[in-house]
């Protein structure tokens, strides 16, 4: 047997981790892939997961089509058509902003990550309960890990696909850092430890799954049971849209305190709670979400952090993917499509025939090229967007709850808003990242 072009290290076995390993298998044969995994059982956390159609053409390039269509909601032989219905709903009688074609296939997170690990081959070896706690680089070049059962491997490139809480991260600003200490720039140093470390957006998610029969039978003819809503009110929306094959209703309510982002969350980012905690805030919404709320069972509640854009995603053979390098807010739900992106292009880089282990780190910089303004854009787009579902949008800063509940809003201001929601979700349905990914394989050839 050859001996493989690289031995890979994949920390995080997650959605991005797990298309990265996949992506890699594809673009390269003769690589080791090891994924290292912290938990004992591989799962994913959350409710539901939507895939636009830039991440469908990645899909079918992974040869992953069939699968996915076979938990897809279907009508007819095809896969159902999507809307996203907006509302101004914080007020007796909503309003009805726009609606958007979106061709938005959507997945509880369980079911999709259950489809990527049935593809993942035998060459990929599968570790679990694996928590990365450092990693350090030999005089041969090649990265020593040491995990916290007191174990320890070895690779040629490591990917740290670890998420929003990422050691992988954590190490490669701290050696940037003590990099930057050494050169006598203490300011530097200062700014690279602290742009590592995720900020609170000020904002909680309360998170629940409906079951779609439970909601029709307490609220017949519900809209909120048949299409996506986005129902926005000032400082305070609900998303909703269905998933498991029409079968659940996912639902996410978000309160935000504006005053609150970049100051410290102390309690668990992430807690069951009662649902009393959070539905008096959505009082004033119409009665359309008055039933819904009423039918909520279990919640739970996550503290909405983010990553501030990062100068650099790569270190020497190091890289960052997903949210250990971009965590964004999920108000274009983008951050899943964005790792499965990020893996795609990384893959490519890695399979390239110019790439060996002694070029790995001008490689990896390509890559750090291609995906980190685009990422960086979309996380910007992302906060944007939650700016509008929070009615603090352009024109509407200093609108006030009671105001807005009054129906303190303009036809003028529901019309700009229309037209600003229709633009902002173009590229996630025209858009594709091949054209990326070819532009990072013309760069190695001049490059590398």
């Amino acid at each position: 047997m050859a001996e493989p072009k690289f031995k890979v290290a994949i920390v995080g076995a997650g959605i991005g981790g797990l298309c990265f390993a996949l992506s890699l298998h594809r673009s390269l044969a003769n690589v080791s892939v090891d994924i290292y995994e912290s938990t004992t059982v591989l799962s994913e956390v959350g409710a539901g997961i939507g895939v636009w159609p830039r991440v469908w053409k990645i899909l079918k390039e992974l040869g992953l089509e069939d699968d996915f269509l076979s938990i897809t909601h279907m009508k007819d032989g095809q896969i159902a058509p999507h809307s996203l219905i907006y509302r101004k709903a914080d007020q007796p009688q909503g309003i009805f902003v726009a609606e958007t074609e979106s061709p938005f296939v959507t997945y509880h997170r369980a079911q999709f990550h259950k489809v990527l690990k049935k593809h993942i081959p035998d060459s990929c070896k599968l570790h679990l309960s694996k928590r990365l706690t450092s990693y350090a680089t030999k005089d041969s070049g090649e990265i020593g890990l040491q995990f916290a059962d007191g174990s320890s491997g070895t690779c040629d490139v490591l990917v740290g696909c670890d998420g929003i809480k990422s050691t992988v991260r954590d190490v490669l600003y701290r050696s940037l850092a003590e990099q930057a200490k050494e050169a006598g720039d203490d300011a530097k140093a200062s700014e690279l430890l602290a742009k590592a470390k995720p900020v609170w957006t000020g904002k909680i998610m309360y998170r629940s799954l409906i079951p779609k029969d439970i909601l029709e039978v307490a609220s017949p003819g519900n809209p909120l049971s048949q299409k996506p809503h986005m129902c926005m009110g000032k400082d305070r929306f609900v998303i909703t849209y269905p998933i498991s094959q029409g079968q659940q209703i996912n639902f996410g309510a978000y309160v935000s305190e504006p005053a609150l982002e970049g100051t410290p969350y102390n309690r668990s980012w992430t807690r069951k709670c009662a649902k009393e905690e959070f539905i008096e805030t959505f009082s004033m919404f119409e009665s359309h979400m008055q039933d819904l709320l009423n039918c909520i069972g279990e919640v739970s509640a996550w503290a909405i952090h983010v990553l501030s854009p990062l100068p650099t995603y790569v270190d020497n053979r190091v890289a960052l993917l997903g949210d250990a390098a971009h965590a964004m807010t999920p108000f274009q739900g983008s951050g899943a499509g964005q790792a499965i992106e990020d893996g795609f292009v990384l893959a490519a880089v890695l399979a390239h025939p110019r790439v060996t282990r002694e070029t790995l780190p001008q490689a990896l910089q390509v890559y750090d090229q291609i995906r980190r303004p685009f990422s960086q854009w979309v996380a910007t787009n992302s906060r944007a967007a939650g700016q509008i579902y929070d009615l603090r949008g352009e024109g509407m800063e200093k609108l006030t709850l009671e105001e807005s509940i009054a129906g303190g809003v303009s036809k003028a201001q529901l019309e700009s808003m229309e037209k600003t929601l229709q633009s902002m979700f173009e590229w996630l349905k025209d858009g594709s990242v091949l054209p990326d990914r070819d532009r990072a394989l013309e760069i190695l050839e001049v490059t590398v």
